[in-house]
């Protein structure tokens, strides 16, 4: 399926590189460990949100998952820090990651979506399994995600 151009963001190029896939968006992650990774994809996703630089630490919200395999745990993580963001109306600027064999639980720092304040780049309906990637080489950990838009 073709893709177009390959687009880089300022202040997340090191987290994550988005590219733009037929009628969604998708995002290449890499990290030196599996926490990390995690960690990337939950700042990747609020980044895909709203602009990150207007958002404050104010608050805090925990999401714990558990799955068999980190796929799994990839789409279920970004599933429930989705619903948080479009049910609970919370954005975060940053996260912090605990692992535990086959769960994760992330805490996700930020603030009640404004949007006067929060610059809203667009609406994600959903996290999906398609070309979903997840896997630990020699270079460290990397992922692949798309998003239904």
């Amino acid at each position: 399926m073709p893709t177009k151009p390959t687009t880089t963001q300022t202040e997340d190029d090191a987290l994550f590189r988005e590219f733009e896939h037929t009628g969604d968006i998708g995002i290449e992650l890499t990290a030196p460990t599996r926490a990390e990774l995690f960690r990337r994809a939950a700042i990747a996703l609020a980044a895909l949100l709203v602009e990150r630089a207007s958002v404050a630490e104010i608050e805090q919200r925990e999401i714990a998952v558990e799955a068999d395999a980190d796929l799994d745990l990839m789409h279920d993580l970004l599933g429930e820090l989705l619903a948080l963001f479009t049910v609970e109306g919370f954005i975060w600027r940053d996260a912090s990651v605990e692992e535990a064999d086959r769960s994760l639980r992330v805490t996700v720092r930020g603030e009640p979506f404004d949007p006067g304040r929060h610059e809203f780049r667009g609406e994600i309906k959903a996290v999906t399994y398609h070309q979903l990637m997840v896997e630990n080489s020699l270079d460290g950990w990397r992922s692949r995600i798309i998003f239904d838009v």
